[in-house]
């Protein structure tokens, strides 16, 4: 029997569509953002490198939008083209699955949801595009949406061909077989298939391919480095309550995941309201689901804060609120409240559709930031004839004020970004610890480091990458390592200037703020080293002071200069404002650490509002 999954009215499902159109939309603006970015980079480094898919760990799910990206590349489109394909073709891909599923599978209901998954709690993670989490979780509301129109479920081409959707999610990432769990027992409960031997034998096939996929992980191997769980639940227990990671979670919940706890309400206070069994089951279901859900993640990554990431291993809890949210209480909606149920649900839709675009537009500024900050980077280095640069990770955004957490990415980063235009002006900046190791190998002329790896330059395809045959410069060299070699090197810098490079913000009481100085080096004292890896390195440094230079109630912020300063650079700096409103004195200093202040800094008088 073929189940009605359509809504009364048109406006939910044109609402969806819309809110697809405006993520390709977004893809397509925030190209850089996202493309340029972390794994992206790397995948498109790799492309250019090797020429071939770029699958990790088996996750196969990601030939879907790999494939388009890799036939422009062969096909010699532009480096400017191909970032803007490749950013978008992630949503084609999820605007064709939903687009599968609203009409011609004709599930409105699985439809709405793909709109969820990537709206109702993501927002950070539109900026990770890479993730196979997502890809898979599309993959698994596909194969759903085919299998909760039928009850029982057919034996047919139609279900072999959703069979075969099995391993394709079950392999897509290893967290995946529990949203699967989820949404099996959900339908199974909601439609009672008690004897549907074929819905049994879905999950017969699904828990075989996730203990092939588990016996194809190889020891060692990223997948098998983090299969901390039950390790993690025998160091904590019973204590896993006070872990870091649930008061992060507790946080997001306020916040950027206020959709869950509001929707757990809602939908809590429907089951009840119903007095059916089977109702309060779903309702046990979905609590047991997100509550395992979270202790799971939380007890796996116990002090593990970065939000992007975190953004992404929590998709699945989209999907244990959201299906529930589509298939019952919307529905509901509509039959019982006559004809103010459709307009009641198209206001909501439209309320929290459009607030969560918004949230997850106004997401771009700090990874639009660190676009702006390695364009900045490069206009500076292009002074050097090398082209090729090795930085020290304590010099790159040490107080996060950007979204490049990953620093790792930044040999592929920079090269798409620089060579976005024209493959001549391709430069690179390799960001690693073993800075000395690094340059000894990369003082051989004609090397070329890629995050991961060490290629010839000449290896790159010249319609995109090309290098000259120069060794790598280190940007930040150790000014001197002791005292008594430090004072005659001050005094030689005391002409460095500094100066704002752009209008104090207005400073709010007990706030974060940011500041952007330039450091102007005199030509007889080039350069001001930059390096941190020594007991004395030379910092800048934000304070306020009272009056007669009384300290306030907020210590001073340290940041390394994040390079040798030869032209004048302009650097972002971090600054905590006093707790209480007034009148003070900004000031921005060179200090060595742990040793002394220099005789170089700005004051500027500033007033401190509520």
């Amino acid at each position: 029997m073929l189940l009605s999954k359509q809504y009364a009215t048109r406006g939910p499902i044109r609402l969806a569509l819309i809110s697809m159109l405006v993520l390709l939309v977004f893809a397509w603006h925030f190209y850089m953002e996202r493309a340029a970015y972390y794994d992206l980079s790397y995948h498109l480094f790799t492309y250019l490198k090797d020429k071939s898919l770029f699958v990790q760990n088996r996750r196969f799910v990601a030939i879907v939008t790999q494939w388009p990206t890799l036939l422009a590349i062969r096909a010699g489109w532009p480096l400017d083209s191909v970032l803007r394909l490749y950013s978008v073709v992630f949503v084609l891909y999820y605007l064709a699955v939903f687009l599968l599923c609203a009409y011609w599978l004709r599930n409105e209901q699985v439809a709405l949801v793909i709109v969820f998954l990537f709206v109702l709690m993501a927002s950070r993670a539109f900026y990770w595009a890479q993730s196979e989490m997502p890809q898979g979780l599309v993959a698994l509301l596909l194969f759903y949406a085919g299998v909760s129109r039928q009850a029982p479920l057919q034996r047919r081409f139609s279900t072999l061909a959703l069979a075969a959707l099995v391993p394709v999610f079950i392999f897509g990432h290893p967290l995946i077989i529990l949203p699967f769990l989820f949404i099996w027992a959900y339908d199974w409960l909601l439609n009672r298939r008690f004897q549907d031997w074929a819905y049994y034998g879905m999950l017969v096939l699904a828990l075989a391919m996730y203990k092939l996929r588990a016996m194809l992980i190889p020891p060692g191997s990223y997948e098998d480095m983090y299969m901390t769980f039950f390790p993690n639940l025998i160091k904590f227990f019973p204590n896993y309550l006070v872990l870091s990671s649930f008061d992060t979670f507790w946080a997001l919940c306020r916040k950027e995941f206020l959709a869950l706890p509001l929707l757990l309400a809602a939908l809590s206070f429907f089951y009840v309201r119903q007095r059916d069994a089977f109702a309060w089951l779903r309702l046990a279901l979905m609590w047991v689901s997100v509550a395992g859900y979270v202790f799971i993640i939380n007890v796996s990554k116990p002090d593990y804060t970065e939000a992007t990431y975190l953004d992404n291993l929590f998709f699945p809890l989209t999907l244990f609120v959201a299906i529930p949210f589509a298939m019952e209480l919307l529905p509901a909606i509509e039959r019982n409240w006559s004809s103010r149920g459709p307009v009641f649900i198209i206001g909501l839709l439209t309320v929290v559709l459009g607030a969560r675009l918004w949230l997850l537009w106004h997401r771009h500024i700090s990874y639009t930031a660190y676009q702006q900050w390695l364009t900045h980077l490069l206009t500076y280095t292009r002074q050097f004839p090398e082209r090729k640069f090795i930085m020290y990770p304590d010099n790159v955004d040490p107080h996060n004020l950007r979204s490049g957490w990953p620093w790792w990415a930044a040999a592929s980063e920079t090269m798409m970004v620089s060579a976005r235009h024209s493959p001549d002006s391709a430069q690179t900046v390799r960001v690693g610890w073993n800075i000395d190791e690094l340059a000894q190998t990369g003082s051989r002329p004609g090397v070329l480091f890629g995050p991961f790896e060490t290629v010839e330059s000449a290896a790159m395809p010249a319609n995109y990458l090309k290098f000259p045959q120069t060794a790598y410069r280190v940007l930040n060299t150790l000014p001197p390592m002791d005292t008594a070699a430090l004072r005659p090197y001050i005094r030689a810098h005391q002409g460095v200037q500094l100066t704002l490079a752009a209008p104090l913000p207005v400073l709010h009481a007990n706030n974060w703020n940011k500041v952007e100085v330039q450091v102007s080096v005199p030509d007889h004292a080039r350069p001001l080293h930059s390096g941190t890896r020594l007991p004395h390195p030379t910092l800048l440094r934000t304070a306020f002071y009272k009056s007669h230079d009384w300290p306030t109630d907020v210590g001073p912020m340290e940041a390394a200069l994040e390079v040798d300063v030869w032209q004048p650079w302009k650097q972002t700096l971090p600054l905590r404002t006093p707790t209480q409103p007034g009148r003070y004195t900004f000031e921005i200093s060179l200090i060595s650490k742990n040793y002394v202040d220099w005789p170089v800094r700005l004051r500027v008088p500033v007033e401190v509002v509520k």
